[in-house]
């Protein structure tokens, strides 16, 4: 414990008494004030609107005439102020502003505060009320009076003094989001359609024949990444209390394999015909995995909200994304089958179509939901890229362990990494309140944008290598040509025209004379030894 030492300056002593007299009657003060709301809580306050909150402050009859204060200041406070502030916050009251109440039990005053909302969140208003003199009153550093500070984590009193805030999403801003929503589902249904004309059916039956590829990354779908996701949550969100981003990131390692990872896996040269199988198989899946493990592990992530909350699992959503995804294959395969022409078109205009949707994806995507940028924290990115880009890897592993061909790896790798993060993020917003919905759904669209990277990273390295092996097939092949013309010749310089002509008369194959000199120009150093005479 601290100490008074005998030789300590008398006056340092005399200051620090006059700091705890004055905390003392501060102490006392907030004590005896109580603080009552026109609402005890501000909800659905959008992003750069603003709501107006009456405030009664309240003293009883006996403290407020005893202490016999003449000002006071009061003042609002947000605990985030980048999630909301009040506007013109600090107001100046005199004690004939406080009135009898009808009871004849309180000296009370009605203030009003205005309420602006800056970012997605949930936060609160802490009140302050001090007692001032004339030269604080004139607006005099004011800040340096003495004032308690009422945190709602102290004592549940003081909870009366805190105004509650939630904000969320502007209505330009979810307007924006369901045009990209509708655009990307119109777009993906596009690319389904050129991908059935594609697929073959028949490798399809066979795969579901013999399904041991798409057990392998059933296993890594709904064994290994739900498993990989609650650790991650629980390493990095719990910790600091971030409750409604883990379970953002375990709903996510929850839901079966995403559409995209088709397209990945086409850009990729992997087995198309065993990432749609995979893809429909966990689709089904997820009906029945998705509830087990978030009933058996996903309790622990439901502490930061309603004690009423229940997480619903969007069934009737899960079933119409097999029906997006099941019906334009179909359109497809049946253009293979009546429309072949159609088909060799679209196969062509394919890859440059998928390329065009995955950047319009990333690019409007990243527009519609800046937003979630603002939001963007270390261990909210941190998180969301540890997901898909450990799935790549505990994908590919899981099938090179059990010796899976390499256009097999490819798909199953690609299939375990990238998530349904639609149905996650339906699956929040049918479960929860606004900001909560959106606060957790952050996870899954960090996900989701930042999936790409190590896939477009490995198609760029992929497509380069493909372009110059197929250079040199190409420079190989005309060289072979080359070489095949030429084994007929002879060096034409050093034959006579009789011994041209009995060449030519004997040999299977004849030759203009023209036609040996040009063939001659173009392989001036070809050894003697290669050359073959056919008689």
């Amino acid at each position: 414990m601290g100490h008074i030492s005998g030789k300590q300056c008398p006056m340092v002593l005399f200051i620090r008494l006059l700091l705890q007299l004055s905390s003392s009657v501060s102490a006392e003060l907030s004590r005896s004030m109580s603080v009552s709301y026109s609402t005890p809580l501000v909800r659905d306050l959008e992003e750069s609107g603003s709501a107006q909150v009456n405030v009664t402050l309240q003293f009883p009859r006996d403290d407020f005439e005893t202490d016999n204060i003449e000002k006071y200041l009061f003042n609002v406070d947000s605990f985030h102020p980048e999630i909301a502030t009040a506007t013109d916050y600090t107001s100046k009251l005199k004690r004939e502003q406080f009135q009898l109440s009808a009871n004849n039990q309180f000296y009370e005053t009605e203030t009003i505060i205005t309420v602006n909302g800056n970012l997605l969140g949930k936060t609160a208003m802490k009140m302050r009320l001090v007692s001032i003199d004339e030269k604080t009153w004139n607006g005099k550093r004011w800040n340096e009076t003495s004032d308690i500070q009422m945190d709602p984590r102290l004592k549940s009193e003081e909870m009366d003094s805190v105004l509650d805030v939630w904000v969320v999403r502007s209505k330009s801003s979810r307007r924006w989001t369901f045009i990209f929503v509708v655009s990307v589902v119109i777009l993906i249904s596009i690319c389904n359609v050129m991908m059935g004309c594609e697929l073959d059916i028949d490798s399809v039956i066979a795969t579901l024949k013999k399904p041991v590829a798409p057990a392998i990354g059933l296993f890594a779908q709904f064994i290994i990444m739900p498993l990989l996701s609650y650790l991650i949550a629980y390493a990095i969100f719990m910790p600091r209390g971030l409750y409604s981003m883990a379970l953002g990131l375990f709903v996510t390692g929850c839901s079966p394999g995403g559409g995209a990872s088709n397209f990945w896996t086409l850009l990729l040269d992997g087995n198309l015909n065993l990432s749609v199988t995979m893809t429909f198989i966990s689709t089904i899946c997820s009906l029945v995995m998705m509830p087990a493990w978030l009933y058996f592990l996903g309790h622990p992530f439901l502490q930061g909200f309603n004690s009423n909350a229940v997480i619903k699992v969007p069934y009737g959503k899960i079933a119409s994304q097999l029906v997006t995804l099941i019906i334009p294959l179909l359109i497809g395969i049946a253009i293979k089958k009546w429309k072949p022409e159609w088909a060799a078109r679209a196969r062509l205009l394919m890859r440059p179509f998928v390329i065009f949707v995955m950047i319009f994806v990333v690019a409007f995507g990243s527009i519609t939901n800046l937003y979630m940028f603002r939001m963007l924290t270390g261990p909210a990115l941190i998180g969301g890229l540890a997901l898909p880009w450990c799935g790549f890897m505990f994908g590919c592993f899981t099938a090179l362990l059990t010796k899976r061909k390499p256009e097999d790896v490819t798909a199953i790798a690609v299939e375990t990494g990238i998530q349904n993060t639609g149905i996650a993020i339906l699956l929040l917003k049918a479960s929860f309140d606004q900001p909560d919905a959106d606060i957790g759904a952050l996870i899954p669209v960090i996900v989701a944008a930042f999936t790409p990277g190590p896939l477009l990273l490995g198609a760029a390295v992929h497509l380069t290598f493909k372009a110059l092996r197929n250079r040199r097939q190409k420079s190989t092949s005309d060289s072979d040509s080359i070489e095949k013309q030429s084994v007929e010749l002879i060096d034409a310089s050093k034959l006579s025209e009789s011994q041209k002509l009995n060449i030519a008369s004997n040999s299977t194959t004849i030759l203009p004379n023209d036609q040996y000199e040009s063939l001659l120009d173009r392989t001036p150093e070809l050894p003697a030894a290669a050359v073959i005479v056919q008689q």
